[in-house]
Order: structure tokens, then sequence, then C-alpha cells
């Protein structure tokens, strides 16, 4: 019997008889392991994540009633989430343009404690850059993306009827090209991802920040909203 062939009759014996497997462990680990294992049963998170369904592009969802979601009794949820179920993967917002400043980068750096002469040098990035032009921070570009797609004016929230929107993070960034200064961005805006959750809906939305007059972007992002009722 070869090298492989025993280590995998080794694991799928191990995978058919946890047992075997605890047996195998030292006191000391097994000892940890069962209470990893106690604790990972125990915990709110696990349970959490147990009860949750997903709905992605691609899902069927017709027919499915709203008693099938563990939001039935909360009507606004429930009202988002079949709008924003209907309408995966389309653009559900462009917004408008807004022009790069050499001052916003400046600010940006101030703040950030990155002064790259890329940046901050406008008289040597045109002489030495590949772009003849400084160029915005990648995480500038990124983080305008709440003033982009308006999702910091309070008179038009984006999501009506949530108590609160929390920003949960990323998945996924990418900046396919940079940012020069005195450049005009917008962005636009997809869902991709729509999941219940105990206090409400996690939606994934996909971000993209165009340039004016490039075919490629300056941002790609995929962020992730806790939207609150």
């Amino acid at each position: 019997m070869s090298v492989i062939d025993f280590l995998k009759e080794k694991s799928d014996r191990l995978a058919k008889n946890r047992d075997e497997l605890f047996e195998l462990l030292n006191p000391q680990f097994r000892e940890y392991f069962a209470e990893a294992m106690n604790h990972a049963r125990n915990s709110q998170w696990l349970s959490w994540a147990l009860d949750q369904k997903k709905i992605t592009a691609g899902s069927d969802t017709t027919g499915q009633s709203a008693e099938q979601w563990p939001l039935a009794t909360n009507s606004a949820a429930n009202s988002m989430l079949q709008t924003l179920s209907a309408s995966l993967n389309e653009t559900v917002y462009v917004g408008e343009w807004m022009t790069v400043s050499q001052e916003q980068i400046d600010a940006f750096a101030s703040v950030t404690d990155d002064h790259q002469w890329i940046h901050t040098d406008p008289e040597r990035a045109n002489a030495e850059s590949p772009f003849r032009s400084t160029i915005a921070h990648g995480f500038l570009t990124l983080s305008l993306i709440p003033k982009l797609t308006n999702a910091v004016n309070a008179d038009t929230p984006p999501y009506p009827g949530a108590k609160m929107v929390v920003n949960m993070g990323l998945n996924q960034v990418r900046y396919p090209y940079p940012v020069k200064v005195n450049s005009r961005i917008r962005a636009t805006k997809k869902v991709i991802e729509v999941t219940p959750v105990r206090r409400g809906l996690e939606v994934t939305e996909e971000i993209t920040v165009e340039i004016e007059g490039c075919r490629r972007p300056g941002c790609v992002a995929h962020t992730v909203m806790l939207l609150m009722y």
C-alpha cells in the first residue's frame, strides 16, 4: 500500500469514527478538544450561523412566503427582503460625479500620515510618475463610498424603514486604476446578496467607483451592511 493510499484510508476511518481520533489524542489535548467543542455547541454565534438562510444571485425565490423567513413578525424587514431579493445583481443606484482635488488628497494624507510623493508632490509626480500627476490614495477612494452612494444623506436613506444601518466591513476590495488628481468619479451600486438575521438583514453590496473618461474603475468593493429593525 502506498503512503497516499494509507493516509487516505486512515482519513476515511477517522472521518467515520471520531471516537478513534479522540482516543489517539494526548489526554491534555482531549480535555482541550472537548472543552472547545462544548464551547462551540453553546456559542450564540454558532446558533446564529445555523439559523441563516441566504438568498444569493441565481436563487429561486418564486412562491416563497414571508413565513419561511425568521423575520416574519417584522413587516418592514420582510418588505425590504422581498424588494432586495427581486433586484439582485441589478444596478440600483448611479451617483453624481464629484471631483477629487489635491486639497482632499493632502487632507487625507495628513489624517493617515501617508505623505508618499505620488500623492502629495505634484511637481515630482509630473516629472517621475508614469501617470504624470498625483493620484488619490486607494483608501481615500474607498472612504468616499458613503458619499458617492448618498448613504450619508439622512433625508434619502438607502434602506428606508431600518432603525439603524451598521457598516460590517468589506468582503473584497480592488483598485483597478488609480484616480488622478482633478478626476471626476461616481459610484454605481448593486445588491448581490441579502441574508435574514435575527435583528434584521445583512446586505452585501457591490460598489463600483467609475472614473470619467476611463474604461477601468478606480475601485470595486463588496461592502456588508447590517440593517437593524
